[in-house]
């Protein structure tokens, strides 16, 4: 009896406190920096990894819980190894650019709004002096947005998995990214 009791106590709370908050919806425009840190490898190559700082832009529109979000970003790295073999490659630069739309699912809190994102869209790499080219890939991530009026702060981990070909290889792209930023909600 107490345990059901506890627990539907537990469930009116819960309902009370998220049906009284005002849902923040509409449109909105941000702009986000971070890092971006990819496991390269081309065919049986491995490079290290690297990490390197990251930005972009997005807008959205979020409706209760849901949102969708169009993003741009970029991130410079440096082809990285220890192996005399990779001589060439070594040092080279690598840029990347993501292109593309993100759902979120969330759970709008008083003034957070912590949520999953899933997304897909158009990954282009470049390797300097040696080529470039574009796929298509998904991503998916965790992070929350913290509301201070009409600008929200927000942090996600996302991780991206993306291939492309270049100069006859197959270039696999991985790793997980920490993005932050602003939004201003209109």
């Amino acid at each position: 009896m107490n345990q059901r009791f506890l627990g539907m106590s537990l469930c009116a709370l819960f309902f009370l406190l998220t049906a009284a908050l005002p849902a923040r919806g509409g449109f909105y425009i941000g702009v986000q920096s971070g890092l971006s840190n990819q496991k390269v490898s081309a065919g049986k190559i491995a490079f290290d990894k690297d990490s390197s700082f990251l930005y972009g832009a997005q807008a959205g529109l979020r409706f209760l819980s849901l949102a969708v979000e169009g993003q741009f970003y970029r991130a410079a790295h440096s082809l990285l190894s220890d192996d005399p073999q990779l001589i060439l490659y070594d040092g080279r630069g690598m840029y990347y650019y993501y292109l593309g739309v993100n759902a979120k699912v969330g759970f709008p809190l008083l003034v957070v709004y912590p949520y999953l994102t899933a997304g897909y869209g158009r990954y282009s790499a470049s390797i300097r002096q040696i080529g470039k080219s574009t796929d298509q890939s998904f991503n998916v991530g965790a992070g929350a947005e913290l509301a201070l009026g009409k600008i929200g702060i927000f942090a996600e981990l996302r991780y991206v998995d993306f291939g492309v070909e270049i100069s006859g290889l197959t270039w696999d792209f991985g790793g997980l990214n920490f993005h932050c930023g602003l939004n201003y909600h209109f």
